[in-house]
């Protein structure tokens, strides 16, 4: 028997027709409440832990710059007498230089200078012997403090603190040569001293 061949594919026949949607179902019952879960919690606070050693103090910092307002002008000076009986009514000179880096006190004429204005410190510590001692401290040709000691071996002294301007002159002077008991000897001495304390820079 002779086998036949294939035919040829066929047209597509007519889409049916949509047929009509069913009635809505009947809502599905609620479910059961689900267990609520475990809520974490904060422990108890632990005990404080002991407390630690103190460290070791460090070491000393190296001292800064000078701040602005460290006064740039330095003076200071200490003299003592050479010669007993200084000449009255004029300044009395103690040449004999302990100190006086500055140059502000001039040991040829006993007069200190002020370099600056500002607050200045001023002592004199003196050997009385033989005669009464009248003694006194100028600023500018006019006594600020005087001094009286009738020892016949003995020692007067005085401070004070005095307001110069720059260019003023402080001193020692007796008041004449009857009570001119200002001494000095191996064993004994008669200085003047003072130094500059605090620059007043609203007046320069």
């Amino acid at each position: 028997m002779t086998e036949g061949l294939p035919g040829a594919k066929g047209m597509p026949g007519p889409r049916g027709l949509k047929g009509d949607m069913g009635d809505l179902g009947h809502p599905g019952q609620k479910g059961d409440k689900g267990d609520k879960g475990h809520q974490g919690y904060t422990g108890p606070a632990g005990q404080r832990g002991p407390q630690g050693d103190k460290g070791d103090l460090g070491p000393i910092g190296l001292m800064g710059p000078p701040g602005p307002c460290m006064p740039t002008i330095q003076s200071a000076f200490a003299a003592g007498l050479a010669s007993s009986y200084p000449p009255p009514n004029s300044p009395v000179v103690f040449p004999y230089v302990h100190y006086n880096i500055q140059g502000s006190y001039n040991p040829s004429n006993g007069l200190y200078t002020a370099p600056i204005n500002g607050t200045y410190v001023f002592n004199y510590h003196l050997t009385v012997h033989e005669r009464v001692l009248k003694v006194g401290l100028f600023h500018n040709f006019l006594p600020v403090v005087k001094t009286t000691d009738p020892k016949v071996l003995g020692t007067t002294s005085h401070s004070i603190i005095l307001h110069l301007v720059r260019g003023d002159r402080v001193w020692i002077q007796v008041k004449d040569s009857v009570t001119n008991g200002m001494y000095a000897g191996t064993e004994a001495s008669s200085t003047f001293s003072g130094f500059f304390q605090i620059a007043h820079y609203l007046e320069l």
